[in-house]
């Protein structure tokens, strides 16, 4: 059974999220602040993160940033509903997605059940396979992504977005093309998370000097190319 660590200092969304989340199958354990749920991750690692932003003594920011520093397990932010900068910061810290206030349990479902999926489907259908493109070795048993020898910290979006563009190399997808194949056709955000998913892929390649780039086909959307657009 996947265990799912929650953090948010209002008592009812917490218990709220419990209740929906363990109605669906999943073990769940709440936390009022991000110190303590890292507390509790690095005793006993979790297979998900769902927490808010703003929290006392540990903020969802600043949970994000300590739980990238040991791994790459799905991180959901709770942000206020349409509030572009809380978004944009998370998925720029490291966070794969994020759930807007008022919570749609029914997106939330979704988009849990959509993100185990994937990851189950590398480990039962594609075991021991790799695909590359220059320099960039993607390791789909797990889940690891390299530059040379070296390994690129990737994220559960940011490998998913990886391997689409690997192994279709020289086809450009749209961002919309994209949010279907990445987060499903249940996705409830908008298209520019692409773009911040991409920015953060691409400053992770840049940083281990990697030949393989992510190309923008403007006016379109993306794919892997031989030069890195800014």
């Amino acid at each position: 059974m996947k265990t799912i660590y929650v953090a948010d200092d209002d008592k009812n969304i917490c218990e709220l999220l419990k209740s929906h989340i363990e109605s669906a199958g999943y073990a769940v354990q709440i936390y009022s602040n991000g110190k303590s749920l890292l507390d509790a991750f690095n005793k006993m690692p979790c297979d998900m993160i769902i927490t808010d932003i703003v929290m006392p003594v540990m903020s969802g920011y600043d949970l994000c940033k300590e739980v990238r520093k040991v791994s790459m397990i799905p991180i959901f932010m709770i942000s206020a509903n349409n509030d572009e900068i809380d978004r944009v910061l998370g998925l720029e810290l490291g966070s794969d997605d994020y759930i807007s206030k008022p919570i749609s349990f029914r997106e939330l479902l979704i988009k849990i059940k959509n993100t185990f999926m994937r990851q189950q489907s590398y480990g039962e259908t594609q075991q021991g396979d790799v695909v590359s493109c220059m320099d960039i070795k993607l390791i789909k048993e797990s889940r690891e992504v390299y530059v040379d020898d070296t390994l690129l910290a990737a994220t559960t979006k940011e490998f998913d977005l990886l391997h689409l563009f690997l192994t279709n190399q020289n086809r450009a997808f749209s961002r919309e093309q994209i949010i279907e194949e990445i987060w499903g056709y249940d996705y409830y955000g908008d298209s520019r998370q692409v773009d911040h998913i991409i920015k953060r892929l691409r400053k992770k390649m840049l940083l281990l000097d990697a030949r393989c780039r992510i190309q923008t086909v403007w006016g379109f959307g993306y794919k892997i190319g031989g030069q890195d657009e800014k």
